[in-house]
């Protein structure tokens, strides 16, 4: 809804709030109060209502921001208990909050900018889940089968956000809750891809948590699965990003840290890192790919990425696990990669934006505050 349209609700909302607050501030009103509640309430009214405030928008407050991720990096590293299986690494982690009255726009519903800050806190638990085993075994020294470039190169392993972006589809309320569903889309030869889904809190009930097996699901007995146009209908907005794995100034191909995570099924013998051109599925005869971070490293073309993902997608489209089995093969993961790819290599086409910056004349110059 436009904010032209919201603004008898905009108008009447700071109004009855200024009345509240010119009624407070009578001498006649605050005894009032004083002799129903007491003068000691009476005189502590404003306090009350600061620290009412302050409650109700607790996620916004200075430095808050820092710990929601700090709190979701440091327990996914070293307090989650169960370790993530290969099969489950393209399954969804989910955070939930709610919207402040902070978090609110003029439009009356959550400001655009805010889902962001959301989205840092949700991401750094799914980073921090994925990275943790890999990290420490690259830093600790667990570097074989790397290339002696690569080992010598000086410097930690770390990993970084290189690109992020926000599609909207509907709005959030004041004070709504809604959880954030994040998940690996697809990674390349230089890039690992998430995606993030916010949704009402509740509409999505998983079959069960993975991580969490003493935590019961709210799916009943019965329930009908809702299909894929049903989910859609539920996203509130989804969001895609984009981490690079650096050794000091090298860059180093995701699959790398995915592997020394175990979050990999057994490569096939003879298979190498992306991109993996194949022309067809032989896993007989495996296309001769360097399998080393450092000559995949570089920047992936979209022209690259689509040769893989046409060469290699339609061969693997037709291969399902059979629903029921708990087997993860690397045909399974590799097919689901490829159609993540898909997606996101129209997101990294647009890194060609930065070639649209012009210099010549402007339309103005503006300050922020006045």
């Amino acid at each position: 809804m436009s904010a032209a349209s919201r603004l008898p609700a905009i108008t009447g909302t700071l109004s009855l709030g200024a009345l509240i607050a010119g009624l407070a501030s009578l001498p006649s009103v605050r005894a009032y109060i004083a002799h129903y509640i007491g003068a000691t309430a009476s005189n502590h009214m404003w306090r009350l209502v600061a620290v009412a405030l302050a409650l109700a928008n607790l996620k916004n407050l200075p430095g808050f921001w820092h710990i929601r991720v700090l709190r979701g990096i440091l327990y996914q590293l070293y307090l989650q208990p169960t370790p993530q299986q290969p099969k489950h690494l393209f399954a969804p982690l989910i955070t939930s909050t709610r919207n402040s009255l902070y978090d609110c726009d003029y439009n009356l519903h959550k400001s655009n900018s805010t889902y962001f800050a959301d989205l840092d806190v949700a991401r750094a638990h799914a980073m921090g889940l994925l990275i943790r085993t890999g990290m420490a075994r690259l830093n600790r020294g667990d570097e074989e089968g790397l290339p002696p470039s690569t080992r010598s190169t000086t410097g930690r392993y770390g990993v970084a956000l290189g690109a992020v972006s926000c599609f909207f589809q509907k709005e959030i309320a004041p004070l709504q809750q809604y959880e954030i569903h994040t998940r690996v889309l697809s990674w390349d030869r230089k890039w690992l891809y998430l995606v993030s889904h916010v949704v009402r809190k509740g509409a999505i009930k998983p079959d069960r948590y993975v991580l969490q097996p003493w935590k019961k699901s709210e799916r009943r007995k019965g329930e009908v699965r809702k299909d894929d146009e049903d989910l859609k209908k539920l996203v509130f907005a989804t969001s895609l990003a984009r981490y690079v794995f650096k050794k000091g100034r090298l860059t180093i191909n995701p699959e790398v840290v995915l592997e020394r995570s175990r979050l990999l099924p057994p490569r096939p013998a003879g298979v190498g890192m992306p991109p993996r051109e194949e022309s067809s599925r032989d896993t007989s005869t495996p296309a001769s790919v360097p399998d080393t971070p450092l000559q995949n490293g570089g920047l992936t073309g979209p022209e690259t990425v689509a040769t893989e993902v046409s060469s290699r997608l339609g061969d693997f489209a037709a291969h399902q696990t059979p629903e029921g089995d708990e087997s993860w093969t690397w045909e399974d993961m590799e097919s689901e990669r490829l159609r993540g790819l898909k997606l996101a290599m129209h997101f990294d086409s647009l890194s060609a934006l930065h070639n649209e910056l012009r210099d010549g004349d402007a339309l103005g110059e503006y300050g922020d505050y006045w």
